[in-house]
């Protein structure tokens, strides 16, 4: 036989029998192809997050139609970037290193978004809800510590005071300034009341009658205001029904110790108050239009505007136009003024607020004017006629004595504060 052998180590020709078809090379490679970019894109996350978040968004933003979702604005398809770039990230994880978010169908694509987003928004609560326990526990500890701390302070303050039985509170005053256990601002409320006596000595009329006043208050739990103290037990104003007996060279020199305001009040009465409702609240000079002389006009309230008649006592417009009166002390209380009173209705009207904002700051209003609408605290009260003016005037009258008829005085804030 003369067929030639291959030789050893060589290729044997291909044949027709073991050569493979072309379209099946061809998709071979196509696969492969296929294989190594998914492959790429797995890796893309782990190696460079930003730049497939970059990518992702680009699919977002062009190739699907946001699920439904809108807006289709940049916070949207960042969130959705987010979402899909998560879940490609866990199915790495899991092993899927071939898995390509941008490849999925669109219905698990939107599984995916309700999934995210219901995980958010638990999230989110739980965040809201944990915060605001740390922020309550935090809260808790500071209201402790301060409470604590306001406990030992006002022990050492019993205590130190206690030691003193028996002596006049005049005494008491100079030994708890030089007491350490006595904190810092109580002793700078004692050194007041200890310049209050300083100044009384100095007439010798005064220094009984305000060391007697001293020695009058209970200093057993806590120490008084001194200003409230002077305001209440020593001031006399040109409008007070009580004269504290106290000279006004006194009472000036306390006053400008302890930093004190003392108004020259000149709406007193009922027709006083009207008449600020009428006249206005003073004068302007404008010029005529017509004739361009100037000439002098009233200037009355506007909606919104009051003016105090009163140490933080005030009468006004509402917002609505309506006229209001105004205490402002511990709490702030408002309550509505009639259209067109009498002089005596403005009385009654201004006493009885007067009553129950006073009242109401040591919880007793409701005992007093049952009828009444009020708020604890401060607010708005709405009287209840003729009841809680007849309650008024008598306590008045039991207070202060007769008033004084028809166009009678609203209370002097110094009267005021003695009624608690």
């Amino acid at each position: 036989m003369n067929d030639t052998l291959p030789e050893i180590g060589g290729n044997a020709p291909e044949t027709p029998s073991t050569r493979r078809p072309d379209a099946e090379a061809i998709a071979d490679g196509e696969a492969a192809a296929a294989a190594l970019h998914d492959l790429e894109a797995s890796h893309a996350l782990a190696e460079d997050p930003e730049r497939r978040a970059a990518d992702v968004k680009i699919w977002v933003e062009n190739e699907c139609d946001y699920f439904g979702i809108q807006p289709k604005d940049d916070p949207v398809a960042d969130q959705l970037t987010a979402l899909f770039c998560d879940h490609e990230c866990k199915q790495h994880e899991r092993g899927r290193q071939e898995y390509d978010v941008t490849q999925e169908e669109p219905r698990r694509l939107s599984r995916i978004i309700d999934r995210g987003m219901t995980i958010e928004a638990e999230t989110e609560t739980t965040d809201a809800l944990d915060a605001e326990v740390d922020a309550e526990d935090e809260q808790t500890v500071d209201d402790e510590e301060f409470t604590a701390n306001f406990e030992a302070t006002v022990e050492g303050y019993r205590a130190a005071v206690e030691e003193l039985d028996g002596r006049p509170n005049t005494d008491k005053i100079q030994a708890l300034i030089a007491d350490e256990r006595v904190p810092e601002e109580y002793k700078e409320q004692l050194r007041a009341f200890s310049q209050i006596m300083t100044i009384a000595d100095r007439v010798p009329a005064d220094a009984p009658i305000v060391r007697q006043r001293i020695n009058q208050l209970d200093l057993s739990q806590c120490l008084p205001d001194p200003v409230g103290f002077a305001r209440s037990f020593l001031f006399d104003s040109p409008e007070s029904h009580l004269r504290s007996g106290v000279s006004d060279v006194t009472q000036d020199a306390i006053a400008a110790e302890l930093s004190i305001v003392r108004n020259a009040f000149s709406a007193k009465t009922g027709g006083d108050l009207n008449e600020i409702y009428k006249s206005g609240v003073g004068t302007k000079m404008v010029r005529d239009p017509e004739t361009g002389e100037l000439r002098e006009e009233a200037v009355h309230l506007e909606p919104g505007q009051d003016v105090e008649i009163r140490d933080g006592q005030y009468i006004g417009l509402s917002d609505t136009n309506e006229p209001v009166m105004k205490i402002v002390g511990e709490h702030s209380y408002t309550s509505n003024l009639p259209e067109n009173p009498t002089d005596h209705d403005m009385t009654m009207y201004g006493m009885t607020t007067q009553w129950i904002a006073k009242l109401n700051d040591v919880n007793m209003a409701e005992m007093f004017f049952p009828h009444s609408v009020m708020e604890r605290g401060g607010g708005h009260i709405a009287l209840n006629m003729p009841d809680d003016f007849n309650r008024a005037q008598q306590l008045s009258q039991a207070f202060f004595g007769a008033m004084a008829g028809y166009n009678g005085e609203l209370l002097d804030q110094t009267d005021l504060d003695r009624i608690p």
